[in-house]
This record gives C-alpha cells, structure tokens and sequence, in this order.
C-alpha cells in the first residue's frame, strides 16, 4: 500500500470531541476516515464500505468495543483493529488484553498522543 494512499478507516468513539480529534488528523495523514459514535453505528458503516483499519473505543453506550471486534473479525477477518480504552473502574478487568484476544491488532491507552495513533496506523498497514 506504500505511502497511505486509499486506506479507509472507521474510528468508533462515542466522546464526540475526541472522535473529531481522531477523524480529522487521520484525514490530515491523508487516509479516507468515516466515524461513528458505537459500536451498533460502526458495524452498519463497516458493512455498508468496509474500512481496511478499524479505530473502536472498548467502553461504549449501546454496543461497546469487545462485541465489536468480535463482529468485525467474524464478518471482516481482514480488517485491522486498533482497539483503544483509558482503562475501567474494575482494576481486575484489563479491556485492552480482552480486545487483543477477541482479535484486535494492537491497542493504544488513553490518554494517548495522535502520534501512537499514527504510528501503530503505519505498522499495519
């Protein structure tokens, strides 16, 4: 795929501001982005123009981000998941693990710079 031409990406964030965020500086890395507030929303985007790289949040209302990685590998195995989560009240419970063994590629803790975002976008594709 070479310099990032053509690569879609859906982020699924239900903090709107940070969803913008994310949107906005994967367009200005010039990849096509397309995004959704959970994971319900997400999974109609994927399945209308599948993206080659999904961007999910773990803790979202309605459908949160395990169920949705669950789908997405079932439905789209070839589609890389960058599954990322600041963490959880239940300190025994580690979202980012659990999403790596459902089948994400690789997970980014919150808060983290756009710069992680960038460079874990660059190793998978």
């Amino acid at each position: 795929m070479g310099n990032n031409s053509g690569v879609r990406v859906l982020v699924i964030e239900d903090d709107a501001d940070l969803r913008k965020l994310i949107h906005e500086y994967l367009e200005m890395e010039g990849h096509e982005v397309v995004s959704a507030a959970d994971g319900h929303e997400g999974m109609q985007c994927q399945r209308t123009r599948p993206a080659d790289v999904v961007v999910t949040d773990i803790l979202m209302p309605g459908k949160e981000g395990i169920q949705t990685i669950f789908e997405l590998r079932r439905e789209f195995p070839a589609t890389k998941v960058i599954a990322m989560s600041g963490g959880s009240e239940r300190k025994d419970l580690d979202y980012l693990a659990v999403a790596l063994q459902v089948g994400a590629a690789t997970s980014l803790k919150k808060p983290f710079r756009l710069e992680q975002l960038a460079r874990a976008m660059r190793e998978l594709i």
